[in-house]
């Protein structure tokens, strides 16, 4: 097997084939015109055929994100995964790509294994949830000013992680490091929205079918942040809103009395999962 880089602009038919191929309901026929623009798209390539397909994503600051690993159902069980991550490192090797990371959903054991057997270490848990936009009784959400800061530390991943999930489209990706500095850019884009105690990052036109934000929560205790986001989605004109939040028995258990579903395409825990090179594989 061959890895060649995807011409987006001509071949995006043929990715979209093989994607329906491998899984009719594969949530990146829905994601896939977002990837376009944010990463490295490799196909794995035997003769004419398309075998494997896979995404490497430049954050910056050498750090990198790897998703979207897929296998033709034909060839799944033969290596063919291995071979295409060896070549995604490579890639990464060759544009100073040292931090890599990956999300993988609990249940998939044998891309857990893979990762696993290639220096991928689980570093968190997480959910990822969404819910419906709504008037709810709950304090109202603003944006934030030039030059306001926020009370206290900011929470949720940022502080549990020392990475936070940024919003599609900026900054390079998700899952980078924690930088102060994200909270003056949000604030000049108008994504960040703050109140009594409570901040989060949201970008409205991430979904369009349904509408759809991506929320980034930051600060407040769920009971009082997640309305408040409900409410904010509702204010914006959206139907739904979306976030990774971090995972434990109780706080699952928190979201779902406070109505967030787990994502169709996702199970109910996620992990986060970093590579540094130059750090042993486990074996």
């Amino acid at each position: 097997m061959d890895l060649r880089r995807i011409d987006p602009e001509h071949e995006l038919g043929r990715l979209r084939e093989f994607l329906s191929g491998s899984d009719s309901h594969d949530y990146l026929l829905e994601d896939i015109d977002e990837w376009i623009g944010e990463g490295r798209l490799w196909a794995g390539v035997e003769g004419e055929s398309w075998v494997a397909f896979g995404r490497l994503h430049d954050l910056g600051r050498s750090e990198g994100w790897v998703s979207g690993l897929r296998v033709g159902i034909s060839r799944r069980g033969q290596g063919l995964g291995g071979q295409f991550l060896t070549g995604l490192l490579s890639d990464a090797r060759s544009i100073g790509l040292t931090d890599l990371r990956a999300v993988i959903e609990d249940g998939n054991v044998a891309s857990r294994r893979l990762f696993a057997r290639f220096g991928f270490r689980p570093i968190f848990e997480m959910a990822l949830r969404r819910a419906k936009a709504g008037t709810v009784d709950a304090e109202p959400l603003r944006p934030a000013r030039a030059g306001e800061g926020l009370d206290g530390p900011i929470g949720w991943l940022p502080s549990r992680t020392g990475r936070v999930d940024l919003l599609p489209g900026t900054d390079g990706g998700r899952f980078g490091r924690w930088d102060p500095h994200i909270l003056d850019r949000w604030v000049k884009e108008g994504k960040l929205y703050v109140g009594h105690g409570l901040a989060a990052a949201v970008q409205v036109d991430w979904l369009r079918e349904p509408r759809t934000m991506w929320v980034n929560p930051l600060q407040g205790e769920p009971g009082s942040l997640i309305p408040a986001i409900a409410l904010l989605a509702k204010t914006l004109g959206q139907e739904e809103w979306q976030a990774y939040l971090p995972s434990t028995d109780d706080l699952r258990r928190v979201y779902v009395n406070l109505g967030l579903i787990p994502h169709a395409h996702w199970g109910d825990r996620i992990h986060l999962y970093e590579r540094i090179e130059g750090r042993p594989a486990s074996r």
